[in-house]
């Protein structure tokens, strides 16, 4: 980073509508300062798959061309999102034994994380992340193994994979846009950095983000995801959906959208045609039911994926709903409704000074990674194991 001593961190999220890029500067403890953000709109992607290699790669260096940081910030290492249907999570455990006692090196460390990672990984996916790492010497829970002399190592994480193929396209579209991925975070994951709070993360909270193409739920528990699920349906279907019902175009169906929301609609509305050149009366009873249609198979995914958790008592964190599609009129109240239990919408932290209020939610995952990526570096997991023996140690003793 030559110009500059500031220590930054870039998130790269590459959405189904748009490639968003946060700058972070990593300050003192868990702050990080805005430094730039970038945007393009994402062609040559389906639901975070890459479809068309050389368009994706356009897009994501379109968005970098966009960054606006100090002379001197290298921008070209970055933590990256995979958001895509298909992924899984699980628990995975390992045991190296050794014979006698001998100091534990950083290539048994190795051999215990790909151990528990073949033991998880179903056929043809790659891990796209490996989080919550917890590690045992002859039975005792330590944060730092490397170095001490034991008889046993055991590792515990939770593993989060998706198809190999598409994983790899990623990876690949991100290296000819000539950057380097450190790590590569389940977006849903990164998401929840940004938009929750840390004792909400302790204490079990199920966070929705409501995307253009995708709707995706996560299931935090002890600061870790137990659980997430990705459905193919999002806000922009609902725009769709009006377009084709009301006879317009998506521009039209879009600002409908916005403008009225889960509200009933009395009488009739006047709606441009698809020309764009004349106006036609719809009934606005129609427009409510087309809304509230694909709202509900929303939240109806959501419901089911909270009920397969099967928690034995309500969530004490609730569920926190954001994305784009969250900004939706009167969707907290009717998700309350729906789940019967507490809903607040998340607002992402550290967003762009003079971005618009609806362009927020475009950064938001991209915050979270850059946030994600902030928590990795030395001082801020020294920080953060400090922390342990305070009140978040103390709420996690209370709970087990």
């Amino acid at each position: 980073m030559a110009g500059t001593d500031k220590d930054i961190v870039v998130g790269l999220d590459i959405g189904t509508s748009g490639i968003a890029i946060a700058v972070l500067e990593n300050g003192c403890g868990a702050k990080q300062e805005p430094l730039g953000y970038g945007y393009s709109p994402s062609i040559g992607i389906e639901k975070g798959r890459i479809v068309d290699m050389e368009n994706a790669v356009s897009a994501v260096k379109s968005a970098l061309a966009g960054v606006e940081v100090l002379e001197g910030v290298n921008t070209g290492s970055v933590y990256a999102s995979i958001d895509m249907p298909g992924m899984v999570t699980g628990r995975g455990k390992s045991r190296l034994q050794f014979v006698g006692k001998r100091r534990i090196t950083r290539r048994d460390l190795h051999e215990a994380r790909q151990q528990l990672c073949q033991s998880v990984l179903p056929a043809g996916y790659a891990v796209v992340q490996v989080t919550g790492i917890q590690f045992f010497l002859d039975g005792r829970p330590v944060s730092m193994p490397l170095g001490c002399k034991v008889r046993e190592l055991g590792m515990e994480a939770t593993i989060v994979a998706a198809p190999g193929e598409q994983v790899e396209q990623v990876r690949r579209c991100l290296r000819s846009a000539g950057l380097r991925a450190i790590q590569t975070v389940a977006g849903p994951a990164a998401v929840t950095r940004a938009v929750l709070a840390g004792v909400e993360q302790e204490l079990g909270v199920v966070c929705v983000d409501i995307g253009a193409g995708m709707t995706k739920a996560i299931y935090i528990n002890y600061g870790r995801p137990e659980h997430m699920c990705i459905f193919p349906v999002g806000s922009g279907h609902i725009t769709a959906d009006l377009a084709v019902g009301l006879h317009t175009g998506m521009e039209e169906a879009e600002s409908i959208k916005c403008l009225y929301g889960l509200d009933p609609i009395a009488g009739h509305i006047n709606v441009q045609n698809l020309a764009g050149e004349n106006l036609h009366a719809v009934p606005g009873e129609l427009v409510h039911r087309i809304i509230r249609s694909r709202v509900e198979e929303i939240l109806d995914f959501v419901n089911q994926f909270i009920r397969q958790l099967r928690l034995t008592s309500s969530l004490p964190g609730g569920v926190v709903i954001t994305g784009g599609g969250s900004r939706l009129a009167g969707l907290p109240e009717l998700a309350k409704e729906w789940w019967d239990m507490p809903v607040r919408r998340g607002i992402p932290r550290a967003v762009p000074e003079k971005g618009r209020d609806d362009e927020t939610y475009r950064y938001t995952t991209a915050i979270g990674l850059a946030m994600w990526g902030a928590g990795q570096r030395p001082g801020t997991r020294m920080l953060k194991r400090g922390m342990e023996g305070g009140i978040v140690g103390r709420f996690k003793s209370w709970l087990r």
